[in-house]
Parts: structure tokens; C-alpha cells; sequence
């Protein structure tokens, strides 16, 4: 069996195993409400909204990505992933009463049967999380790159991930690997730089499979549009059709569709938060509620990005265009707690409703970043065939701090793969994102507490910059 087919066969055995929990939270439910005498009253519009509840869970299940692989995530993200579904699953379900007329399924049994699937997902699922990280962590990774000063910033990453899953061994110089070829044998996982050239990959490649070592490669920009070609036959050749990027004409109407509902409906219920931060922003700090940009949308059309003010008035008059970094004194009280859970944002659904922006999409940047990231990377500019979100890819798995080559790459990926599925599931994640709060932080400068490590590995007393690493491709 395949890995694919395999990775099938498990999910099909998790997505059966987490129903049964999810009516054995519900039968615990009614036999600590009831006990073993459960009025057929209560019980049978249970029984009659059982398909639907079940329904609802394996999409939201699929929505907050518990069948993705989790090995090697962050335990507390799944801990949020499953309290998130469920709480959701919790809501359907009083809905399903009310729109099947189900009265009389008891709203303290439904409160109780989340609080105890709740439980018995978080236990088990995190069980399964420990077991993997027993059997597949503590694995010993060497990183091949170009040289010691771009290695330093891949091993960082794997120091900066969640503990016991990685354990740095060894680092080698491109140039180097064919002198000290032993070195694969002794670890369990290489990594190889998108910097390595393809013959080099491809004899790595090779070795590692010889050895049965795993390879984690970085792909480079060009390889991510690869990803969903289509394999096609010309006369006796394999070919690999690749098309450009973009959504079909269907694509964009039901977008565009989704976008204009969804926003429609967001602004009316998040209309009182508004009121009271178009308020709260004036009094607290010098300056308008609303702060107007300038970004560039779909195709490098320019359009006024719409913001609740989060810095002091006039933040750039004296240093011109910068990103935001960790504790930015230009940013104000109100505006660190309104970043933080991105109550800044919600104007720009009107940047929605005029069909600027779309609700899911690639981050907007500004013509002065834009054009700096293109000198630096030409594909950059893949990322504007589709309009710009106020969530996207780039922001449920990456952070604010990700460097600009690292958030390219999950926004190419996004293109390349768009579905309406994909959005909803991105919107949903975003409320994991936003509750953790973590990866709204800015840019933070270089964290000393993996120093000893690095300077053990590599003899280098530091990692470069982003602003060093950029130059340098520069």
C-alpha cells in the first residue's frame, strides 16, 4: 500500500473512531442528565438529528485540519483546533433544534456532551500526539546548504520548533558533502537548501534513499507551481502540464459570491465592536478612528486599504515606509490589543464589499515593499493574480515575523491550489490564530536563547538578519 493509500485508510479510520466519540459524548450526556431511563421525548429528536450532527462534525473536523498529519505540530494548536470544532459542533447542534423543531433534546445535555467530547478528544488525540512524538521525535537532522551563515537560519527554525521532535547533528557545506558522505548514516532527516543546484539535490537524493534517510526539501519558488500539474502524455513522452496561475472564470464568480455574503453578514454583527473602537480610537491617541493606505490589489491595481488605527497619528512622517516590529513604541495601548486580536482589520470588509479585496487571499503590501521583493524574488508577483484577504495562507501557518521568500511560499501555494473549501477552511483557522494571538507579533530581532546551540554547531556567534539575508540574495 502506497503512502497516499495509506494516509487515506487512517483518516477513514479517524474520521469513524471520532464519530463514535462524538455520540459517546452525547450518550454520557444523557445517562448523567437521565441515568438509564431517558424519556423517548428527549431521545428521539437525538436520534433523528444524529446524520446531520455527525455531518457537521466530519466537515468541521476536516475545517479545523484534525486529519491532516499532526506529527510534528504544536500540540497546543491541536488542543485549540479540537476545542474550536467541537464548541462550533455545539452550536450547530442547538441550531439543528430549533430549525427541526427539536425542542425537547435537552440544551443541558448538549452543554454536557461538549464539555465531555471536549475531553475525550483532547485526551486521546493528544495521547496519539505523545505516542507519535515517542516513536518518530528526537530526530537527528543535518542541514545542507550553500554555507555556515544561511545554514545558521534553517537551524534556528528548527530549534524555534516545538521541543523533542528535532535535534540538529550536524551541518555540511554544499561543497563539502561528497568528502564526508558518512555523515548521512549517522542522522535520521537531511535538509537541503532551495540555494542547492539540482544535480547536487539529485545525488543527495539518491544517497539518502540509499541509506533510508528522510529528506525535507525547501522548495524553491518555481517548484511550489509543480505541485497540482497534471501529468499528460504526448506520443510516447511524460509531460507535466502546467498551467498559469490564476482562478477560472467560475472560480472568481463563486469567490466573489462567497465574499460578498460573508463580509454582508460579518459587518452586521461585528457593527457594535466598530461603533465602540470608531469611538474608543480618537479618545485614547491624537488622530482619525480610520487609517487609509495605500496597497496594491489583483494584477498591481492600486486601491485605500480601510484600518482601525493602531499607531500614534502619522506613524512614518519621520522614517518613511518600515514594518512593524516586536514592541514598536509607534504603536498605541489600544492599538497593541486591537493587533493582537485583529480587530484592526474589520474595515476592510468594506474593502470586500467593493470587490478590493477578498476575504481569504494573499496579504496586500504596498508599492514600495512590492518592489523591493520583486528585485529580490520575480516570482513574486504570482501572488497578485489573485485579489488580496485580510486572512490567508501565509497568516494561519506563518507568523507576522516569517520572513518575506517563507510567507511567498504558502501564498503560491494557495494560488495554485484555491478551492472554496480551502477559504473556509482558512477562515476558520484564523479564529485559532486570532485566540492564541502569537503570530500577530512584528518582526522581533534575534533571539539569544538558542545561542549556546548555535555556536556549538556552527562556531558563528549569531544568525544573519532578514535584512542581511535579503541583501545578500540581492
Amino acid at each position: 500500500m502506497g503512502r497516499n493509500s495509506r494516509m487515506r485508510f487512517y483518516k477513514a479510520i479517524f474520521s469513524i473512531f471520532d464519530l463514535f466519540l462524538v455520540n459517546i459524548g452525547f450518550l454520557l450526556a444523557f445517562w448523567l442528565k437521565f441515568g438509564f431511563d431517558v424519556p423517548d421525548y428527549n431521545w428521539k429528536p437525538y436520534v433523528n438529528l444524529l446524520p446531520w450532527i455527525s455531518l457537521a462534525a466530519l466537515i468541521l473536523f476536516y475545517m479545523f485540519d484534525l486529519y491532516s498529519n499532526w506529527r510534528r505540530k504544536n500540540i497546543y494548536n491541536l488542543v485549540y483546533s479540537i476545542v474550536l470544532s467541537i464548541g462550533l459542533l455545539s452550536i450547530f447542534t442547538m441550531a439543528l433544534t430549533f430549525w427541526y423543531r427539536g425542542f425537547a433534546f435537552p440544551r443541558s445535555v448538549i452543554l454536557l456532551s461538549t464539555v465531555l467530547q471536549i475531553l475525550l478528544f483532547v485526551v486521546i488525540r493528544s495521547l496519539i500526539w505523545w505516542g507519535a512524538k515517542q516513536r518518530y521525535g528526537r530526530r537527528k537532522v543535518l542541514i545542507i546548504d550553500e554555507n555556515v551563515k544561511s545554514g545558521i537560519s534553517f537551524a534556528q527554525k528548527f530549534l524555534q520548533h516545538t521541543a523533542g521532535w528535532f535535534i540538529i547533528h550536524d551541518f555540511l557545506a554544499v561543497q563539502q558533502w561528497k568528502e564526508m558522505i558518512s555523515v548521512i548514516s549517522e542522522v535520521d532527516v537531511v535538509l537541503l537548501s532551495p540555494a542547492l543546484n539540482k544535480e547536487d539535490k539529485a545525488e543527495i537524493l539518491s544517497h539518502c534513499a540509499k541509506y533510508g534517510k528522510e529528506v525535507l526539501v525547501v522548495p524553491e519558488l518555481f517548484e511550489l507551481f509543480i505541485l497540482d500539474a497534471e501529468p499528460q502524455q504526448i506520443d510516447d513522452m511524460l509531460v507535466l502540464s502546467i498551467q498559469p496561475p490564476g482562478l477560472s472564470p467560475a472560480q472568481l464568480f463563486i469567490k466573489r459570491l462567497f465574499d460578498t455574503i460573508v463580509s454582508g453578514i460579518m459587518l452586521a454583527l461585528l457593527s457594535p465592536i466598530m461603533l465602540v473602537l470608531y469611538i474608543l480610537i480618537p479618545l485614547t491617541s491624537k488622530g482619525p478612528a480610520i487609517f487609509k493606505q495605500e496597497r496594491l490589489g489583483r494584477d498591481g491595481r492600486e486601491y485605500l486599504i480601510y484600518k482601525f488605527r493602531s499607531m500614534v497619528h502619522n506613524a512614518e512622517n519621520n522614517t518613511g515606509p518600515v514594518l512593524a516590529v516586536d514592541r514598536d513604541p509607534r504603536i498605541t495601548s489600544l492599538g497593541r490589543f486591537i493587533r493582537a486580536t485583529r480587530l484592526d482589520e474589520i474595515p476592510q470588509l468594506f474593502n470586500v464589499l467593493k470587490g478590493d479585496m477578498s476575504l481569504v487571499g494573499p496579504r496586500p503590501e504596498r508599492a514600495f515593499f512590492i518592489k523591493q521583493f520583486q528585485e529580490l524574488f520575480p516570482d513574486y508577483a504570482y501572488r497578485m493574480s489573485v485579489k488580496p484577504g485580510i486572512t490567508g495562507l501565509a497568516q494561519v501557518m506563518a507568523k507576522y515575523s516569517t520572513t518575506v521568500e517563507d510567507k511567498l511560499r504558502f501564498d503560491l501555494m494557495y494560488v495554485r491550489n484555491y478551492s472554496l473549501a480551502l477559504d473556509i477552511k482558512i477562515l476558520l483557522q484564523t479564529i485559532r490564530v486570532v485566540l492564541r494571538g502569537e503570530q500577530a507579533a512584528g518582526v522581533k530581532p534575534y533571539d539569544s536563547t538558542y545561542q549556546k546551540e548555535l555556536l556549538k554547531l556552527f562556531g558563528h556567534p549569531g544568525v544573519e538578519t532578514e535584512d542581511e539575508r535579503l541583501a545578500s540574495k540581492g
